[in-house]
């Protein structure tokens, strides 16, 4: 039954063509586009500019579609779906799992296909152990974002989940050193920055590219902030099973 469900759940998702250009295609173009302007400037912490901006827009399109099962939750609320499928064997963790589930299946292709950008296109040169550690440990650390989204799904009707999903990951990206270098922000925007797990994702993807080697303190904080939100969740769960 569930993995049935969560088959079901990923096609549906892939089918939505328009989602997925802006969760694939903008960062990709966004890559492309950023890198004719700054390509050429120094690296930051020995990471190279274009490898810097394709893990940069790697993390933002991987983000978006992470949290995207959400916005799906709120719509299935509002229809009662979500009531029916408690009527079939499918268990409320399995349910849970598979929509954070769909949502890193979804971020998959952002992240794969801005690597390929770099690679093909803009001639990013890392090894084989680079590219895997980054990549890989690039998409396991989206499980929080994922997280998130069904959080947002739980606590926002489909009207208002169409405003919220934006902002969130937008502020995120903007405030987490996504699209603006930590380095470079003020101290005070940089000490938020630190706070926020979208910063700690762009240093999964970078780190393993940098001098200083992989930034193990990244995993605790990131699994400390995927452990809250699901707690969250739970209980957020539990409260909208009572209403029905």
């Amino acid at each position: 039954m569930t993995s049935r469900y969560l088959l079901l759940e990923a096609r549906r998702a892939y089918r939505n063509k328009r989602f997925l250009f802006f969760t694939v295609a903008m960062p990709v173009a966004l890559f492309l586009i950023y890198v004719q302007l700054y390509g050429e400037e120094q690296g930051i912490n020995g990471v190279s500019a274009r490898a810097y901006l394709m893990v940069s827009m790697a993390a933002f399109g991987a983000m978006s579609g992470s949290m995207s099962a959400g916005s799906r939750i709120a719509l299935e609320r509002q229809s009662g779906w979500n009531r029916q499928l408690r009527l079939t064997p499918l268990r409320p963790l399995s349910y849970l799992l598979a929509k954070g589930s769909v949502g890193m299946l979804v971020a998959l292709p952002a992240i794969i296909l801005v690597y390929a950008a770099g690679a093909l296109i803009e001639h990013v040169h890392l090894s084989a152990w680079e590219w895997a550690v980054s990549g890989v440990g690039l998409w396991l650390a989206l499980i929080p974002f994922a997280a998130l989204g069904i959080l947002i799904g739980y606590v926002a009707s489909p009207d208002s989940a169409q405003a919220i999903f934006p902002a969130t990951f937008m502020t995120l990206s903007l405030f987490g050193g996504i699209f603006i270098p930590v380095e470079v922000m003020p101290k005070v925007m940089a000490n938020i920055a630190q706070v926020l797990p979208s910063y700690w994702l762009g240093i999964i993807g970078r780190s393993p590219l940098g001098l200083a080697g992989f930034e193990w303190k990244a995993i605790p904080v990131l699994l400390g902030w995927a452990l809250v939100i699901a707690l969250i969740v739970a209980r957020r769960y539990r409260i909208d099973t009572a209403r029905a």
